[in-house]
């Protein structure tokens, strides 16, 4: 069996190659000498060169990105040549089996949440020591918290390109024709709680003899970044601060996560999946995409809805708060091999995709909000000519952003919140309930964890 997938990555990055070579846009075959953005490269010595293979995932518009920044990379670096591999499904699962079978890409694109187990498993090469000799990186150009996630004992193993936080975002037109008043875009409006935004989705959710033609918001199912979120805006945490055991057992984590849950099955302002289905939507965002609800809570994917949506004006605001403000904040990170023959010329690639130029092709592509401070003040990411107008308040949003720390079992521990947290989201159980047989296990995995 791994002879075979090795096979199928040898051919696959033959394919590659042979492509980039007739196209004649990745291989870097330029003359004379050009300083790299953030090239880690001594003074004096001779600049990085070498192949650096880089598998990303995504979709087709991420796919996009990614080879845009590639073929920029490949314009400003002549001695390093780029093989961009993207794999559009079950990701994580090739990338350890390319690991395992000695074929993987010398760097990679990741999430922030498998890091650390990534790295207690020999995966990744640490970077404390290119940041040391690179005389470009500082930490304090990026914001902070980010690369908090991304370290394994105190090291560093993986560079923040994108983050993503949750905000609301709304149906400009749906709202006006109920004539409800838009959400704010003002963190500090303490008028917008877990009351009013309840309120304001009974009245923005339409039935018609029972059958749901339009959700007031559209919210609900599994999802890590959203009953996260819950729980810490009424002022409960998932785990302890010191990552030694589960805190879903306090009444604030347990009215959160009921409340979540309510919002579908009691106070009926949220989509049941089949509701959903029988209008047409596979998903809450699909659902918005499609005009049919008021309300979504997303991270800024605005590749997705600047193509999606077409017909409506739409717009983001701050989320609900309850006894604090708070939302998730996380990076999508970018790491390199431990068996990359080609450290440096690897490091020049990663620096390019955190740098300005990078940057700025990945916010202007609407992948997420850019991580370089100076580049999220710019009009690459404002562009406040388009949808959504209120984009500023994502400028103030990291001090309200909570950034998940992760332990080296977090596969394992999401499995365990999955299956006892799902069915009280699904209306098969009370949280209460769910959060007893959820703790000890929690606790469990703990005790075993080693902290990122």
């Amino acid at each position: 069996m791994v002879d075979a997938i090795w096979n199928r990555c040898v051919s696959r990055r033959a394919v590659v190659l042979a492509a980039a070579g007739a196209t004649g846009v990745l291989p870097l075959a330029a003359c004379g000498r050009q300083a790299p953005e953030g090239g880690a490269a001594a003074p004096g010595a001779a600049p990085a060169g070498g192949t650096v293979r880089f598998s990303f995932f995504g979709s087709v518009e991420e796919k996009a990105i990614w080879e845009k920044i590639a073929q920029q990379f490949a314009g400003a670096t002549p001695s390093v040549t780029v093989v961009p591999e993207h794999i559009p499904a079950d990701y994580f699962t090739k990338v350890q089996t390319a690991i395992a079978g000695g074929d993987a890409a010398d760097v990679i694109l990741m999430e922030d949440k498998p890091t650390a187990g990534y790295a207690k498993k020999g995966f990744f090469k640490e970077l404390d020591p290119f940041v040391a000799g690179d005389r470009s990186f500082r930490r304090e150009d990026y914001f902070a918290g980010l690369f908090d996630g991304l370290q394994y004992r105190g090291r560093l193993y993986g560079l923040p390109q994108h983050w993503l936080a949750h905000a609301l975002v709304y149906n400009k037109e749906l709202f006006r024709k109920a004539g409800v008043a838009p959400p704010p875009a003002d963190w500090r409006d303490a008028s917008w709680t877990w009351d009013r935004v309840l309120d304001v989705a009974k009245r923005l959710t339409v039935r018609d003899g029972g059958r749901l033609v339009q959700s007031g918001l559209a919210l609900g199912g599994y999802s890590w970044t959203t009953w996260r979120m819950f729980v810490w805006q009424n002022g409960g945490d998932a785990v302890t601060r010191d990552l030694k055991r589960s805190a879903l057992d306090t009444p604030e984590a347990v009215e959160a996560l009921q409340f979540f849950a309510d919002l579908t099955h009691v106070h009926q302002v949220a989509p049941q999946p089949e509701e959903r289905q029988a209008l047409g939507a596979a998903s809450n965002d699909e659902l918005f995409y499609q005009g049919k609800a008021a309300m979504i809570s997303s991270a800024p994917y605005f590749h997705n809805l600047r193509s999606r949506i077409r017909d409506f004006e739409w717009d983001v605001a701050v989320p609900a708060l309850r006894k604090r403000r708070a939302t998730p904040l996380w990076p999508d990170s970018i790491s390199m091999h431990s068996g990359t023959k080609a450290p440096e010329a690897s490091w020049r690639f990663l620096r390019h995709v955190v740098g300005p130029d990078g940057q700025k092709t990945i916010t202007e592509l609407g992948r997420g909000a850019p991580v370089l401070k100076s580049v999220a003040g710019s009009p690459a990411f404002l562009q406040e000519q388009r949808d959504p107008k209120s984009i500023r308040l994502y400028l103030d949003l990291p001090p309200y952003g909570v950034v998940t720390q992760y332990t080296t079992v977090w596969d394992d521990l999401e499995r365990a919140n999955r299956e006892e947290l799902e069915p009280v989201f699904l209306g098969r159980r009370a949280a209460k309930e769910a959060v007893s047989a959820l703790v000890p296990r929690v606790n469990q995995l703990l005790q075993q964890a080693e902290i990122g």
